[in-house]
């Protein structure tokens, strides 16, 4: 059993990584703390394999994508819906950056307000050992300019504080697309 103290270090590690450090955005950047207790409990180490983000996120959402991170948002269009309002079960797609070589991806596991989600997600850490931390319920906020989802911050439970700004094309949405049907020529008996 891993007690709390322990992963104080682990969670820094994990959250500080993925990540490419940005100025912070001339906008309110949410609430001081999340509106509902972070939930400590929600963090999950594992021994054994590295579980990437993709196949995590492909399990728990049950969208079906394939690739690196960063490509879902292109993979979905025509597949999946895909927005900037955050959705129970959605994906949030942040964007391949110098630090974010592979972008990352996170399951929508509840929506606190037009702002502020919780997700699930894993691998968001920079090194072997907070690499293998599952996060469930993390709280994340919009820090966007336009209240577009473009910019987010995930909290940081080491720091007890939001960490540092993410860039993100938005959510992909679980429900498949209907194919399209084109009107041609009906044969007529």
């Amino acid at each position: 059993m891993i007690r709390r103290s322990s992963l104080a270090p682990l969670l820094l590690l994990a959250l500080s990584a993925c990540a490419r450090r940005t100025a912070p955005p001339q906008v309110a950047v949410g609430p001081a703390a999340p509106s509902q207790p972070a939930n400590p409990e929600g963090v999950h180490p594992y021994q054994g394999e590295l579980m990437q983000c993709v196949p995590y996120a492909r399990e728990v959402s049950g969208i079906d994508i394939t690739g690196d991170a960063w490509s879902w948002w292109a993979s979905a269009e025509g597949k999946y819906g895909r927005g900037r309002a955050p959705r129970f079960m959605s994906v949030l797609v942040l964007s391949r950056t110098q630090r974010l070589k592979l972008g990352h991806v996170a399951v929508v596991v509840d929506v606190l307000g037009p702002r502020e989600i919780r997700v699930t997600h894993a691998n968001f850490g920079s090194d072997s050992v907070s690499r293998r931390i599952i996060y469930d319920s993390m709280p994340a906020i919009d820090v966007s300019a336009g209240n577009d989802w473009s910019l987010v911050r995930f909290w940081n439970y080491q720091a007890n504080a939001w960490g540092i700004t993410y860039e993100a094309y938005g959510f992909i949405y679980p429900e498949r697309l209907q194919p399209t049907v084109t009107a041609g020529s009906v044969p007529i008996s």
